[in-house]
């Protein structure tokens, strides 16, 4: 057997032509977003300092998708999902050219930095439950999981490369200098984009009026038990955990570990290494029977691996965290997202990923108060005690919510009529 029609029957979404050059494409997204995600982070700690500002910053992005994300899930469910992917990577690609050239030319002021990064993150709120509702009509229902596995590889795992060379080019040039090289990857996902024989259907719900599309996509979540708590449980590992990712880290490495950006790049990159290898040994099986223990025990271990990241100050051991953290984000949120992409219809796919984006949305706007308290009480008191409230938050919904324990059930039994 040839080493393709190995890796065919290894990642068998791969084989769907218009699957695989999207999956290239998000390799360009996911390395862009990667790059300005560290390239904001430094900017805003250079020019104020201030955990506070950094928590600021994730509040931003955690508003503009709590503004717009449902709106792109409803967009997502009634227009050409390819020529909305085309539209949101065009203006995204604009803002982020506008930011670095105005870093470039000296004008720093803060409130301008923060509309353009908010004008960003709305763009990609847009985007995002557009693409993760693409993916299932690319290939078929029984490599979805693959699909989804392969979607996260390529999203997280450019962590794994990217923070080292974001950090050295930031080094280098400035963040304003990073923010117009990471455009290339804007350009080539709009050129992958292109490429695609995939054409959007009519849909259902394009004679219905926005708003009412939107809370039908509520309503039908919350008639959906399994798929709710599925949502509520990753809320909570966002809400503790990941909302350290959306500033206050930045300031850990900085203050704590006394990280420059490029060697802050380095530690970052053992996480999406993590990343890496949790979602190749994920995509490299075609269909995995144990999604939601491996969703719920992914889920704590990202809790507690914050804690021991809190609680060391040596930098292997940090970095040793930071691995074990990252695997296991990508272990939940991958089952996450595959069981409920297998289950919903198409219909209303693209309503149902935005929720897990608001869900997400929520807890980014944590990352204020995780900066306000990290003034308050200093760093090496605040990231600790989220990665215990993580912990216990999980430990507590499991507890008491019986239906998590029980995710690898059919999922027929757990419908409400």
């Amino acid at each position: 057997m040839s080493e393709a029609a190995k890796g065919r029957n290894r990642f068998p979404a791969l084989a769907n032509r218009d699957f695989r050059i999207l999956w290239y494409g998000m390799l360009f997204a996911s390395g862009t977003m990667a790059f300005q995600y560290y390239a904001q982070m430094w900017l805003i700690y250079s020019i104020t300092d201030s955990s506070w500002a950094l928590g600021l910053l994730g509040a931003i992005r955690g508003i503009a998708t709590l503004l717009f994300g449902l709106y792109g899930g409803a967009l997502a469910d009634r227009m050409d999902r390819r020529l909305l992917l085309i539209v949101t990577e065009t203006v995204a690609l604009i803002v982020s050219l506008a930011l670095g050239i105005m870093v470039i030319l000296g004008y720093q002021s803060l409130w301008l930095i923060f509309t353009l990064i908010f004008i960003g993150a709305a763009t990609a709120s847009i985007d995002a439950p557009i693409r993760q509702a693409l993916i299932p009509e690319l290939v078929p229902q029984q490599q979805i999981s693959n699909a989804v596995a392969l979607t996260t590889a390529a999203q997280m795992g450019s962590f794994a490369v990217t923070p080292i060379l974001a950090g050295f080019v930031i080094d280098a040039i400035g963040p304003g200098g990073a923010y117009v090289v990471s455009t290339i990857g804007n350009v080539g996902i709009i050129l992958v984009l292109l490429m695609l024989n995939y054409r959007g259907v009519a849909r259902a719900a394009a004679s219905e009026p926005v708003i009412a599309s939107i809370q039908f996509g509520v309503r039908y979540v919350r008639q959906q038990r399994r798929i709710m708590w599925i949502i509520v449980l990753m809320f909570f590992a966002s809400a503790f955990g990941f909302a350290l990712f959306h500033g206050p880290i930045a300031r850990w490495a900085g203050d704590i570990l006394g990280l420059a950006p490029g060697q802050y790049g380095l530690l970052a990159a053992t996480w999406g290494v993590g990343t890496l290898i949790a979602s190749y040994c994920l995509s490299a099986t075609s269909s995995v029977r144990h999604l939601g223990k491996i969703m719920v025990m992914g889920a704590l271990l990202f809790g507690a691996s914050f804690l021991m990241f809190g609680l060391v100050r040596s930098i292997p051991l940090a970095a040793i965290a930071y691995f074990i953290n990252g695997a296991a984000w990508t272990c939940a949120s991958i089952s996450a997202t595959s069981l409920v992409q297998r289950e919903v219809s198409n219909e209303v796919r693209g309503r149902v990923m935005s929720l897990f984006m608001i869900s997400g949305a929520i807890a980014q706007m944590n990352s204020l108060l995780l900066g306000f308290a990290a003034d308050l009480v200093g760093m090496s008191v605040m990231l600790p005690s989220a990665g215990l409230l993580c912990t216990l938050a999980l430990m507590l919904l499991l507890i008491f919510v019986p239906v998590l324990r029980k995710l690898d059930q059919p999922f027929a039994k757990w419908i409400d009529k």
